[in-house]
């Protein structure tokens, strides 16, 4: 397969690249990622690394995913729990007002990034 770039890019080299990029937008977007897992309900830090997994095909280490949970739970967007040896984290109200805020902001970015893509640019 070739893209228009001056050396031609195999399909394994394109796909690669596509996964690399998609590893990056999930590790940026994470905490709006668990922020909108946990309206749905409480879940455990192994429950988000694996519904990431399943959902984007990029298995995150714990060591990548804990940490933002702390540091969200500091912030009093999530709130922890232990249930016996398990600690469920569930969603503060300021965490729910945060995720609906970057909802609607993704939403606009979503709009602008549909017009780019089919606005057509004038030759020079």
């Amino acid at each position: 397969m070739t893209t228009g770039f001056a050396n031609p890019v195999s399909d394994l080299e394109l796909q690669r690249m596509v996964m690399k990029h998609r590893r990056r937008m999930v590790n940026t977007m994470l905490e709006f990622l668990i922020l909108n897992y946990l309206r749905k309900g409480s879940l455990c830090g192994y429950d988000i690394i694996k519904l990431l997994h399943d959902k984007f095909r990029v298995l995150l280490s714990p060591g990548q995913v804990y940490p933002v949970i702390d540091s969200m739970t500091e912030m009093g967007l999530i709130h922890k729990e232990q249930k016996g040896r398990m600690t469920l984290l569930r969603l503060s109200g300021q965490g729910e007002e945060l995720a609906k805020a970057w909802r609607s902001e993704l939403d606009l970015i979503q709009l602008q990034l549909d017009s780019i893509a089919s606005e057509t640019l004038p030759v020079f």
